[in-house]
């Protein structure tokens, strides 16, 4: 069973190794055992990247390959950064293939292996000096066979009348419908902050979101297939194949075991 979680989840896990006389309302707050204190102790940084190496050596040992991560295509800027000295600039052209149906510039992020009721939480910014021209998927969730890669949800931010707009949605690339919206404004950094709670059970199955750290979505909702192990891959993703040349830089991606480690700092 996997420990890491929120401190409430933590908790009742603890919870079942605690003496009995120690627990119920009794049990005043000021004698609380050190065994709750744990929780803070547990907190661990599973990968990280800032691109502050000046290079991707960050995304070398995620165990997922990368997409076209050329120079040409993913280049280590200064002067933009969220924070620290470098940013990374994403750019996707019509001649970055994959196949016949998909474009791709990712990076190789970090797996996790789970089970139901497991829980991942991640975080990162993203900025783009220039409304896209097209949708571009910059961030998903997919399962590693066994039994079959299965992409079970995306973000994604496209074109609107007046800018963008930034979604998320369940299924491959979003099919099954589209959970969250918002206006993505240009030329500003956004931070994204997400708590999966894993289950194929629609019911028990939960998506938390923080944008801009604001709570934007608390829904359950069938968070993962058959699959034990998935992968993301930041960058940029289409498909179908367009002509229109889009930018999406990314910043300070975190991965932990709790989610105080992946919210954003006043």
């Amino acid at each position: 069973m996997s420990i890491g979680g929120d401190r409430q989840t933590l908790r009742g896990y603890l919870s079942q190794f605690i003496p009995r006389q120690t627990q119920g309302p009794l049990y005043k707050r000021n004698n609380i055992p050190m065994l709750f204190k744990i929780p803070l102790l547990l907190a661990e940084i599973l990968f990280q990247a800032n691109f502050e190496t000046g290079d991707l050596s960050e995304w070398a040992k995620t165990g997922t390959r990368g997409q076209n991560a050329t120079p040409r295509n993913i280049e280590l800027v200064t002067g933009i950064g969220q924070q620290g000295k470098y940013a990374a600039k994403f750019t996707i052209h019509p001649d970055d293939i994959f196949n016949a149906q998909q474009l791709r510039v990712q990076v190789g992020g970090p797996r996790v292996t789970v089970a139901d009721g497991d829980d991942t939480y991640m975080s990162f910014y993203l900025y783009m000096a220039d409304a896209p021209k097209d949708r571009d998927n910059f961030f998903y969730w997919e399962g590693n066979p066994p039994p079959r890669y299965n992409n079970v949800m995306t973000w994604w931010i496209e074109p609107t009348r007046d800018g963008a707009a930034i979604k998320y949605g369940t299924g491959n690339l979003g099919r099954n419908g589209t959970e969250w919206e918002a206006k993505f404004s240009i030329g500003k950094w956004h931070h994204l902050a997400m708590h999966i709670h894993w289950s194929e059970d629609p019911t028990k199955g939960n998506t938390r979101l923080w944008f801009d750290g604001s709570l934007v979505l608390d829904k359950k909702l069938k968070t993962k297939g058959a699959e034990a192990v998935y992968f993301c891959q930041p960058g940029i993703h289409r498909s179908p194949h367009k002509p229109s040349v889009d930018s999406i830089y990314f910043d300070n991606f975190v991965l932990a075991t709790t989610l105080d480690e992946v919210l954003m700092k006043p």
